[in-house]
């Protein structure tokens, strides 16, 4: 156990590096990325088209700081599933000397990508947790609510471990998936509340949102982090089940189909 816990850092440490190495600003840019395209959606949503994040505390809000706060806790989630859906498919059959090592655990590899995005979740973190210490400071219960950060995200998590788990694995056997996840994932980035709040989807159409795990990790990302969002008990505990139900479901699929990769590779 112990070899597989150093072979994983290695192999994460290895795959962070190679996918900035050479590039000015190396390790800057798991930080630069999610800032630009959050510069880009609050110019495009807050300053052309004119949104305007509902909130429950005064004059909080109404500025393009503020709406930046509320959207760049979106993007955190949002860029943490949406690395997986794209890279997973092609983790492992992009590796396959790999599976001709009988005794290489496999799982490792998937775990990688979930790993990297694991970072640019951990950098979105950071930034919203400065831009609260600067603008309202740290109080008491912002700082509880930080604390707590690692169980209200835990489902969702959870989940990303789970997915990456099951495309990789499928990505073996149907190469068309490293195809299809780039347009899936540019749905799932209006079909989630990342540029509007979840309060303002039509009652008729929550039920449905509130199955989207990016919607509810955005959510709980504002809750810890931002002093406007609520939390909604009932949608935690659902997705805390239904994500340890989908984590046992990938492991037992990837072990199922897990002996056929060699022959397709």
């Amino acid at each position: 156990m112990r070899y597989r816990f150093f072979l994983y850092g290695q192999l994460l440490k290895r795959d962070i590096e190679s996918r900035y190495r050479g590039s000015m600003l190396g390790l800057a840019w798991p930080l630069l990325q999610p800032l630009s395209q959050l510069a880009v959606f609050t110019l495009i949503f807050f300053e052309f088209m004119q949104f305007r994040w509902p909130m429950t505390t005064g004059q909080f809000g109404q500025s393009a700081w503020d709406y930046a706060a509320q959207v760049l806790a979106g993007l955190a989630a949002f860029n943490f599933f949406a690395e997986l859906l794209n890279r997973s498919p092609s983790s492992i059959s992009s590796q396959s000397n790999f599976v001709t090592k009988l005794r290489f655990p496999l799982a490792l590899l998937p775990a990688v990508n979930f790993g990297s995005a694991m970072l640019h979740l951990f950098t979105a973190t950071l930034v919203l947790t400065l831009y609260q210490a600067l603008t309202l400071g740290l109080s008491l219960d912002m700082l509880i609510r930080l604390g707590c950060l690692p169980v209200l995200m835990a489902p969702f998590v959870i989940y990303g471990l789970g997915l990456s788990l099951i495309l990789s694995g499928l990505g073996v056997y149907f190469r068309d998936l490293q195809q299809v996840m780039p347009a899936i994932t540019s749905l799932l980035m209006f079909l989630s509340p990342i540029f509007y709040p979840a309060s303002a989807v039509p009652h008729a159409l929550r039920p449905w949102f509130e199955f989207n795990p990016i919607g509810a990790a955005a959510e709980a990302m504002r809750y810890a982090l931002l002093p406007s969002s609520h939390f909604q008990v009932d949608s935690w505990l659902w997705h805390g089940l239904s994500s340890l139900v989908f984590i046992a479901f990938s492991v037992l699929l990837f072990r199922r189909i897990r002996p056929g990769f060699a022959d397709v590779l």
